[in-house]
């Protein structure tokens, strides 16, 4: 049998494959305001932890935009989420995205989950 001693996480992250469809470069942050419903459904989904006030549509922009992730137009790129982050897009996205989805300039699917 083995014991550990020390610090043990609970914490994960996921990596998603996230594809802007568009014409157009693209950010993070563009793909967060094209998909409000996100947060909407976060909430919905995991009400145990969406203290009031601290799970909007402006809270997860705020975080996005702490984010460098910019997509060339037809890019596909892997971005990876984990609510060990301590940010709001990683916690909310971390779980959110997981079933993939679709949007006027985005697609994004489940790649990899990270123990």
């Amino acid at each position: 049998m083995k014991f550990r001693f020390g610090f043990i996480s609970n914490s994960s992250s996921t990596s998603f494959i996230v594809c802007n469809t568009s014409g157009e470069k693209k950010t993070i942050v563009d793909f967060v305001k094209e998909n409000p419903h996100l947060i909407a459904d976060f909430r919905d989904q995991y009400d145990w932890n969406t203290e009031e006030g601290g799970y909007t549509q402006e809270k997860l922009i705020e975080s996005a935009e702490g984010q460098n992730i910019e997509f060339d137009p037809g890019e596909e790129k892997q971005c990876v989420f984990g609510d060990e982050s301590g940010t709001l897009i990683g916690e909310v996205f971390d779980y959110i995205l997981r079933g993939g989805g679709s949007s006027e300039s985005f697609t994004w699917r489940f790649d990899e989950y990270y123990r």
